[in-house]
């Protein structure tokens, strides 16, 4: 018997049968949408964790610090510094899968403007860095080097909301919750607190005695180029400034910010693609750095979730199993139904091989028929869940490998279920089989 003659005998043997192929491929066609929706909230809800970090920041990007910890084993270890210095960044673009090294020149100041003033976190970082880590703006330009005596500035995206009084810290926003410093307003930056807070700078005194001991430091005149886009992520509360002009500022201020130009605190790796990170990362820690990135807490957060997962998948796994028995039964009842036609086609010559064919034939497709519209049951499942967990942050995903790899499972299924009888089927006694009645 041909493979064509094969498949078309098995469909016309359920063909003949309506009602108890429908409803067999029903039983199928409920566990694949069960298995299948269950499976696409997991993977929802990983998806939705996975966004919910790339929201606080890039996957691609390693923060490293020179403090690493260092286990000594049974739960004890210590911790150690390296110096994190400009040799040790040109090591770091040497490790394959880097695509940028950024240095994080980062700093303190007071922004003063008429009677108001903001603490701000200062940035200094060149275009080019600013390309590479996606360091955006919502309005103006970055900026540059300036002039001789004013520095330009790109303010954070929250900013010129923060000014306040520092006589009586009321903010200085109007009746119409607007800011009444804007970015043209006339702006200058000092490091020293005691240029605004006067009345604490003498109260404290650095001997004791009510005087302060140093000369004041200096104002800047500022030139806001820019402000900081919000959905910049670890980069949007910093104010940026040109990374020479601030180290040039840091330098002449090192009273107050305590800068020390051979060596940095934090610096920033940028990965070519996701899954660089871990490779980099390690090979940064095996210098002697402490690292960190995003990727880790997804980890955690996705070893948190795979137990829901699984707990999902096998509630859908039910459905399936008792979808797999029903096959099972059919095709049973069917070997009993049909025992005496069994036994002419075995008189006749037909291959025992056949016969098992025949069944397993008609339980492919029972799978196939039952995992093609368990899948489009589940398409509309998906949809109406993704209406209703919509203010959840919840939602439902079926992607394209869960499709076929469905359908293609359904079909495995029902073969597995569909093996028992076809083996008892090609084992039956030609003659007991014709006797039968």
């Amino acid at each position: 018997m041909s493979i064509k003659d094969l498949l078309t005998t098995a469909f016309l043997n359920l063909w003949r049968r309506k009602l108890r192929a429908f409803l067999t491929v029903l039983g199928m066609i409920i566990g694949v949408a069960s298995i299948v929706v269950m499976v696409s909230l997991g993977i929802g809800i990983k998806q939705a964790t996975i966004e919910s970090f790339a929201g606080t920041g890039s996957l691609t990007t390693i923060r490293v610090n020179s403090w690493s910890y260092v286990s000594m084993g049974n739960g004890a270890g210590s911790s150690r510094q390296k110096d994190l210095n400009k040799k040790a960044i040109a090591t770091f673009k040497k490790i394959e899968g880097v695509q940028a090294v950024m240095p994080l020149i980062e700093t303190y100041g007071i922004i003063k403007s008429g009677q108001y003033v903001v603490d701000t976190s200062i940035l200094g970082v060149t275009k080019e860095q600013a390309e590479m880590f996606n360091i955006t703006l919502a309005e103006g330009d970055f900026p540059g080097a300036g002039g001789s005596t004013t520095y330009e500035i790109a303010l954070g995206a929250w900013t010129l909301q923060s000014f306040y009084s520092p006589d009586n810290y009321r903010q200085a926003i109007d009746r119409n919750g607007n800011p009444k410093i804007t970015k043209d307003s006339r702006m200058q930056i000092t490091f020293d607190y005691r240029n605004i807070y006067k009345q604490m700078a003498m109260a404290i005194g650095e001997d004791g005695s009510g005087e302060p001991q140093d000369p004041p430091g200096e104002f800047y005149k500022l030139k806001v180029t820019g402000i900081m886009d919000q959905g910049n992520n670890d980069f949007s509360y910093y104010s940026i400034m040109d990374a020479s002009q601030l180290e040039r500022l840091a330098k002449a201020n090192k009273a107050y910010t305590n800068y020390d130009s051979s060596k940095y605190q934090t610096v920033l790796v940028k990965c070519k693609d996701i899954s660089d990170v871990k490779s980099v990362k390690n090979a940064i820690s095996e210098m002697g750095y402490g690292t960190y990135s995003l990727q880790d807490a997804v980890e955690m957060a996705e070893n948190s979730t795979k137990n829901v997962q699984y707990l999902l998948g096998a509630i859908g796994g039910v459905a399936l199993l008792v979808a797999a028995i029903g096959i099972m039964n059919t095709m049973m009842m069917s070997i009993f139904e049909r025992t005496k036609e069994i036994g002419i086609i075995k008189v006749l010559g037909c291959r025992i091989d056949n016969i098992a064919g025949l069944f397993l034939a008609e339980a492919a497709y029972i799978g196939l028929f039952g995992g093609a519209l368990g899948m489009g049951l589940s398409f509309g499942i998906s949809a109406l869940l993704n209406v209703f967990l919509a203010s959840s942050g919840m939602r439902s995903i079926i992607p394209a490998y869960l499709v076929f790899g469905a359908v293609g499972f359904s079909i495995i299924v029902a073969l597995v279920a569909g093996m028992y009888p076809a083996i008892r089927a090609m084992k039956l006694s030609p003659l007991a089989a014709i006797r039968n009645e």
